[in-house]
């Protein structure tokens, strides 16, 4: 029995258990018998008060024959009776076999309430006896003692040794169930200890399967035996498979290797020895290097170094020996808990194919020897070209169609559309954007070269995206908006200048800045290169130049590389006096329109590009008739905003601050961050709690570069480092109180979803500044309403006072005091979603927010009722869904036509169905749009129904 423990603890389980039932039974008996006693102890004491009380002055006698009635027999008592007069009379009687009342006792007992017959009664119980009291009107006194009756137990009766039989015989049948279990258990072990997984070669059945078993050990027993031959069955195969995969590694047309951890090889099959002329020893430390070597030094590295590596790579090497191309395919095996046991290498000779591709491109060079040839010709054969066909074309629009007939002014037509019909082909087949235009075809307008820039960058966002470049934007604020040029040149200006900074970068960032230069600003010239600016009106001007600068940072393609400096001047204006430095062929094929365009707009262009400080093209312009208007537009309440930002790029980061600056926006702007840095920027939004509203813009392709891609530690760092950074963008974007927007160059269908539901605003780059400012104020207004009143100053004497300062001020109008304010602030109009789902409700606001709208949420109908009462006068339009929980959209609007309500209600749902566009209509709905929305049709509606 000592081998089956188990049995043990399920049979002393049972008996502990018998035993715990047993006593609890005889524990409830033994209760409901002392229960019973002095509950007949209390009926006893009732039946003597209900019979004194029917005397109204009860005498000794009458006592005496009321303590012989039938309710009193058997009863041990004590009474004393007292009179009104202060006589006494004492009554007792013992059962027998009980000790005799020792002492005359009056028990101390309060009396209850009085009851309706003015007589006074209250009793004790004890463990032993009952004490009470009970007086009449009469001033009659009765103090008694009622002994509780003993227990007696009757123990041949079935309720007291009914229940210990069953508890023995209940013990006795498991007893027998265990010892038959302890014989079916021996048998199973003697039959286990006998099985071997190579000794059977058939299925046999357990040996006990004829006798007198349960069906669980037979069923055990059946599996066993089956899994015995499925182990034998099982090795079998293995044996089979490991002789065929020998078989096929052994004889396989390729070199394979094995490679430990450590880079010690394993084994490599007959083919590799074949090949390296090297057989396999298994004494003999092998490593991979002693057969082959790589070109590079990072491949060598890597050769040299495997436990490093983690995926599956490809290499370049080539033979010590025999000195032939290979292309070795390099696997890591892994173990059960994810860590590299070793290496799978294979080698495929490629020495041929290299030979063929070094030919291949000893062919593509030639080619493109004579595609050069034919780019330096092009120029030539544009201007012989292009001269006399823009004579005719200049000679027709001087001509007067007036002074023609109808004949002749339809040849004439017929002769400008042919020539410009030319003109263009002509451009479209030779590349007009590589060579110069005639000054004269220019035309000088006001241009906004704020919008400018925008459209320059949304043209080049999809080319930066490819390249894998963050694009940057930052109209300076003292720079005007609109100056004289021409626009149509200004853009390929930029364009191309664009164009080439981007091809020109492998990584990094590419930005555009447009800002102003007053007095002299512009850098001195080389040597040999002195600066001619033209001398006219533009000097008188606040600001003499507008300077487009463009710049990179990361690493340059030194193919695309220009480290010469080249500084291009109006020449018209300066054909004798200032020798320019004319650039090479390649610098024409790059910059030449640029420059050409830039000298007919009366500026010039300056480039500098170095392999350690990136690409620098700045573009100068005349400041000709500039008109100043206000691009970013001060809001009171902005200075009410702390912005916390993450950028990736200083560039970003320079161009964000500058904006705060002007906008008095307290700003704390990070290029890097890690556990320190949010411990102060935790201190800073406490101290600012009670006075600064926080919002965090977090960048994407930093929070990528730390979290998603894991990259290697930069020079001076460490992985402690990289944790930490990881550790402080997680309890970044854990601040719950704290709204988040995310700024991103990649579209926001490419960014985890899960990032996505953690962020309250999506920003795309280049960053605009007006969408920035609008998101700023939406999504801290719920923060910004619960600051104290904003104090005003007083026009007459310049004191600051609050809404509050004045005492007849009704408290409603106090409440509303921020609100108003912040309504006053924005411009664009705010617009109610009325939406049960989190995705379509997200969805609808970025759209709307795209669309420069604000916006505010109701999960139902009931939540859109409560928001417009309290946003009344600032909301402009409903986006209503039909079908909501709680309240849906149609009984929403009836509820909101009902009270005389008129605002414009959108119906937005995804059933486009007849009848749901009636039944939208008829309880007062302005317009039905269907899901998923499209947003041109989104944008015609607002445009329609919001009132300017």
């Amino acid at each position: 029995m000592q081998q089956f423990q188990s049995l043990q603890r399920l049979l002393l389980f049972y008996t502990v258990t018998l035993l715990t039932m047993l006593s609890l039974y005889y524990f409830a008996q033994f209760d409901d018998l002392n229960t019973h006693n002095h509950q007949q102890s209390i009926d006893t004491f009732e039946s003597l008060q209900h019979a004194v009380t029917e005397h109204t002055e009860p005498l000794n006698s009458d006592l005496q024959e009321i303590l012989t009635e039938p309710s009193f027999a058997g009863v041990s008592y004590q009474i004393i009776s007292m009179m009104p007069s202060g006589q006494t009379h004492i009554h007792r009687y013992v059962r027998p076999n009980e000790s005799a009342f020792a002492t005359v006792t009056f028990p101390n007992v309060l009396t209850s309430l009085p009851s309706d017959s003015n007589n006074y009664s209250a009793y004790k119980l004890n463990s032993s006896n009952l004490t009470g009291t009970i007086e009449l009107e009469s001033g009659h006194k009765l103090y008694i003692i009622l002994r509780h009756k003993p227990l007696e137990i009757d123990w041949i009766s079935y309720r007291y040794w009914l229940p210990l039989m069953t508890a023995i015989m209940f013990f006795i049948m498991a007893l027998l169930y265990t010892l038959n279990r302890q014989s079916n258990w021996q048998q199973l072990i003697a039959y286990t200890d006998n099985l071997s997984s190579k000794a059977k070669d058939a299925y046999l059945p357990p040996p006990f399967i004829n006798k007198n078993s349960t069906a669980e050990f037979l069923r055990l027993g059946h599996a066993l035996s089956r899994i015995s031959y499925q182990l034998h069955s099982n090795h079998r195969r293995i044996q089979t498979l490991q002789h065929r995969l020998e078989r096929l590694v052994e004889q396989a047309p390729l070199p394979m290797v094995m490679i430990m951890r450590h880079g010690q090889i394993s084994f490599f099959n007959q083919r590799f020895e074949q090949i390296f002329a090297t057989p396999f020893q298994s004494d003999t430390n092998y490593q991979l290097t002693d057969f082959v070597s790589a070109d590079d030094e990072p491949t060598q590295l890597l050769l040299q170094k495997l436990s490093n590596l983690y995926v599956t790579r490809t290499l370049n090497v080539h033979g010590l020996e025999n000195q032939q191309a290979y292309q070795l395919h390099i696997t890591p095996w892994f173990g059960e808990h994810g860590q590299v046991h070793g290496f799978t290498v294979l080698l495929n000779n490629v020495n041929e194919i290299i030979h063929q591709n070094a030919h291949l491109q000893q062919q593509n060079q030639q080619l493109q020897g004579k595609i050069d040839e034919f780019n330096g010709l092009k120029p030539a054969i544009y201007h012989e070209l292009h001269r006399p066909l823009e004579t005719i074309i200049d000679t027709l629009e001087a001509m007067n169609p007036e002074t023609f007939s109808v004949q002749q002014n339809a040849v004439l037509q017929t002769l400008m559309r042919s020539s410009d019909s030319m003109l263009t082909k002509l451009n479209d087949m030779l590349g007009v954007g590589e060579f110069d235009v005639k000054k004269t075809r220019l035309r000088i307008e006001s241009v906004d070269i704020y919008k400018l820039g925008q459209h320059v960058n949304d043209l080049v966002t999809d080319d930066t995206r490819r390249q894998g470049l963050e694009l940057h934007y930052f109209f300076a604020p003292s720079c005007p908006r609109y100056i004289s040029t021409d626009h149509k040149r200004l853009c390929q200006i930029l364009l191309n200048l664009l164009d080439s900074t981007i091809t020109s970068t492998l990584a990094g960032s590419v930005s555009l800045t447009i800002e102003a230069i007053t007095d002299n600003p512009l850098p001195p010239a080389t040597k040999n290169e002195p600066l001619a600016i033209r001398e006219d009106s533009t000097t008188k001007n606040p600001h003499n130049w507008v300077k487009f600068s463009l710049q990179s940072t990361g690493t340059s393609n030194p193919s695309q590389q220009q480290t010469q400096h080249f500084t291009y001047i109006n020449q018209a204006n300066n054909p004798a006096n200032y020798p320019v430095q004319q650039p090479s062929i390649e610098a024409i094929l790059e910059l030449n329109t640029a420059n050409s365009f830039a000298q007919l707009l009366g500026g010039f262009i300056e480039s500098n590009s170095t392999a350690d400080e990136g690409i620098s093209i700045d573009l100068y312009l005349p400041c000709h008739r500039p008109n100043y208007q206000p691009v970013y537009r001060f809001h009171e309440q902005l200075t009410h905003i702390h912005l916390v930002a993450v950028m990736n790029q200083t560039l970003g980061a320079e161009h964000l601050q500058r904006l705060c600056d002007y906008l008095s926006i307290p700003a704390t702007i990070h290029t890097s961050i890690n556990s320190a840095t949010i411990r102060q920027l935790a201190k800073q939004l406490s101290e600012n709690a009670q006075t600064l509203a926080p919002i965090l813009l977090l960048d994407y392709e930093y929070y990528e570069s730390n979290t998603i891609v894991f990259p290697k530690p930069a020079e001076g760092d460490d992985k402690t480092i990289s944790h930490n950074r990881r550790k402080a963008l997680s309890q970044l974007l854990a601040t719950i109180s704290m709204p988040k927007i995310l700024l991103s160059m990649k579209p926001e269908r490419r960014i985890s979803s899960v990032l996505l539901d953690q962020c309250d605003g999506f920003l795309a780059k280049p960053l605009d500044s007006a969408l920035l400012l609008s998101e700023l104020l939406r999504l801290t207004l719920p923060a910004r309403q619960t600051f104290a009143p904003i104090q005003k100053v007083n026009k007459e004497n310049g004191a600051p006072v609050t809404e509050t300062d004045n005492a007849t001020t009704d408290t409603a109008i106090t409440d509303n005091a921020i609100t108003d304010t912040v309504n006053d602030e924005i411009a664009a109009p705010l617009i109610l979603v009325v939406e049960d789902s989190p995705t379509n409700q997200k969805i609808a606001c970025k759209i709307l927010t795209k669309l420069g709208y604000r916006t505010v949420v109701a999960e139902d109908g009931q939540q859109a009722l409560s928001q417009l009462q309290a946003q009344h006068k600032e909301i402009a339009l409903i986006l209503m869904d039909c079908r909501m929980p709680v309240m849906d959209g149609l009984q929403a609007t009836q509820a909101i036509r009902a009270q005389g309500n008129d605002i414009p209600i959108v119906a937005l749902t995804a059933n486009n169905s007849t009848e749901d566009r009636d039944a939208c209509f008829a309880v007062g709905m302005d317009e039905f749009l269907t899901k998923p929305i499209n947003k041109n049709k989104l944008q015609t509606v607002l445009q329609s129904l919001i009132k300017n």
